[in-house]
């Protein structure tokens, strides 16, 4: 008896043990997630503050949307001038529609622009596993900021099959569940916050402009690692919720009475049997949008506008000064 007693208060010592680590833990988590919160709303350079300023603060006239091409390709100041509005650029590196998408929410709930242009770079409506882990992006604003998310939450969902017996035993969103915790939201925002603190990189109105010229060579190498890329996809199809995105974009638009001009800069080699250039096609003539396609553009055939894969300064600067024009002629056309 004795024996079997120290066996029982050995195991509610080791259960209570067990609690008092996990709260320990859930304390340490919430408490790390508030400050990381604070650290991250007080960032002053960045990406980060860049995101802060596009999703609260911005009031430009036109605001230009998308990834790395909107934030390299499109010299807002120049536009700015050429339009005689104040211009934002909001691209981020390494996003997608998802995030012109969040960012078309979130701007629009605490303002309303002249114009929201968004960047629209073909391969961006196919399904991309890294652009959902990129997502990570939305997470600080997951509490504050409700309205986006549902953005957010596709990171959980990407590869649901609603029709499976797991889904239906377990229909929980997995990333719902590690949002629980408050330092889950930063995990890979720590060294970039940092830099921030002591790295300040400044940037034009949001436009950060390449200064090197590609060669021959280079641009072929990009062409081939891309045309690579694409046959070893295992899944190559429109992704359902990057459309949601796009079709998002738009109707809030014409909900606030926004014009929304949807912009395919220009590529180091355009795919014109592409379908996604159908597809886009149909959206905009169904919507009654404005759109520019620059992708098939013989005056910007020439390595001397191109960084890398992006344009250069001297691109960019050719190639706003064509758009500004076009923009301001869709300005002058009233609603």
């Amino acid at each position: 008896m004795a024996a079997n007693s120290f066996i029982s208060n050995s195991k509610i010592k080791f259960f209570k043990r067990g609690l008092i680590l996990l709260a320990l833990l859930i304390v340490f988590d919430q408490v790390i997630g508030m400050l990381m919160h604070k650290l991250y709303f007080s960032a002053t350079s960045g990406p980060e503050s860049e995101i802060i300023y596009s999703f609260t603060k911005t009031d430009a006239d036109v605001i230009i949307t998308g990834s790395s091409k909107a934030r390299h390709n499109y010299n807002t100041p120049l536009i700015s001038d050429s339009l005689h509005k104040s211009c934002y650029n909001s691209g981020q590196d390494g996003q997608s529609l998802f995030f012109s998408y969040a960012t078309t929410i979130m701007i629009l709930s605490h303002h309303l622009p002249k114009m929201i242009v968004v960047e629209m770079f073909p391969e961006e409506l196919y399904y991309k596993e890294m652009h959902y882990d990129r997502l990570n992006v939305l997470l600080p604003y997951y509490t504050d900021y409700p309205q986006i998310r549902k953005i957010a939450d596709w990171r959980g969902t990407r590869n649901e099959d609603t029709t499976s017996v797991f889904c239906k035993l377990f229909p929980f969103n997995i990333e719902k569940i590690k949002l629980l915790s408050q330092s889950y939201r930063y995990n890979s925002m720590w060294f970039d916050l940092l830099k921030g603190i002591f790295k300040k990189q400044k940037t034009e109105s949001g436009y950060f402009p390449l200064n090197n010229t590609i060669t021959e060579n280079e641009k072929q190498k990009y062409i081939n690692e891309f045309e690579l890329l694409k046959t070893r996809e295992r899944i190559r199809h429109i992704d359902p919720n990057k459309l949601a995105s796009l079709i998002g974009i738009i109707n809030l638009c014409e909900q606030k009475n926004v014009k929304v001009v949807l912009v395919m800069s220009p590529v180091l080699k355009r795919y014109s049997d592409d379908p996604v250039y159908e597809l886009i096609d149909s959206i905009v003539l169904r919507h009654h949008i404005s759109y520019f396609d620059f992708t098939n553009d013989d005056r910007f055939n020439n390595i001397e506008y191109f960084a890398d894969n992006h344009m250069n300064k001297t691109g960019s600067i050719y190639f706003s000064s064509i758009l500004a024009q076009k923009l301001k002629d869709v300005l002058l056309v009233k609603p």
